[in-house]
């Protein structure tokens, strides 16, 4: 057992000093602000639109990549699947919701801080950035391929997989590939109804359900998927080529960053990799 602990202890070393350090660096500040959650354009479970406040947090500008997962968890869960390319800076998929909580575990314990999936009200308020229409770019679908990978540019032409992240254009926020190329796990359980009963104020989710929501669309769906709005849900347990995830902080945990770097003694070295520093 103490061999075990200090090998843990040994490789979140090395995480908080390498790869910790740039995905914290990737962090994009979502700024406080309240939006209209929801469409009467699509499905019943996007019902009713209603007004939302999220506080200020922090998200990935990018899903988490192959190179990451596998330099946090040592494991390549999507090699040998179908539909899937292999490359480091394609989504990591094949990776149930559990899964996605194991990752954020390993993370939390290297690091001392509370890395999580995002809730579903923050993940549709990120990828609006403001915009009220089905898409972040705005209402045109003919400008879709330049801000997504989906079936249009990706399925229909024999590009049956994820792709490389940071290739389509970011929305305002300068978050990546919030539309399209896979869907992504949000830490909410789901319920059709939960819109008629949510909160103003940074809705969770439901209690309990059988289901995790999924947002986002994916490189096999077409634009009507891709619709910010958009909901679906899958086991907790489901797993398969078109589902990834990116991952939130709460904003108090990057002002201990920048609090640590304006201590007396404290070099700025650090601020050349990155925003933040890990201590």
């Amino acid at each position: 057992m103490f061999v075990k602990q200090l090998l843990e202890k040994i490789k979140g070393k090395e995480l908080s000093e390498g790869l910790i350090r740039s995905l914290v660096s990737q962090m994009v500040e979502i700024p406080r602000g309240s939006f209209l959650m929801g469409s009467n354009d699509g499905e019943d479970d996007e019902r009713p639109i209603h007004n939302v406040l999220i506080e200020r947090f922090y998200l990935s500008k990018f899903v988490v990549t192959q190179e990451q997962w596998y330099g946090v968890m040592g494991t390549k869960p999507w090699q040998g699947i179908k539909y899937v390319c292999e490359m480091d800076r394609c989504p990591a998929v094949n990776i149930s919701w559990y899964d996605a909580g194991n990752y954020l575990d390993r993370l939390n314990r290297a690091t001392g801080k509370k890395f999580r999936l995002p809730t579903e009200a923050e993940w549709e308020y990120a990828c609006r950035a403001g915009a009220s229409n089905s898409f972040a770019h705005g209402v045109l679908k003919l400008n879709l391929p330049r801000y997504a990978w989906y079936y249009d540019n990706a399925f229909k032409k024999g590009e049956m997989h994820g792709h490389e992240v940071g290739t389509r254009k970011p929305n305002k926020f300068g978050l990546y590939d919030m539309q399209g190329n896979v869907y992504e796990w949000c830490s909410d359980w789901y319920r059709k109804k939960y819109y008629n009963k949510s909160p103003i104020n940074n809705p969770p989710g439901p209690i309990y359900s059988q289901y995790k929501s999924v947002r986002g669309g994916d490189w096999a769906r077409t634009d009507y998927f891709l619709r910010i709005a958009s909901r679906r849900h899958y086991s907790p347990h489901h797993k398969d080529s078109y589902v990834g995830f990116r991952v939130a902080l709460d904003a108090e945990y990057i002002a201990e960053y920048i609090d640590a770097e304006r201590e007396p003694g404290n070099g700025t070295d650090a601020l050349d990799t990155g925003p933040f520093q890990f201590i």
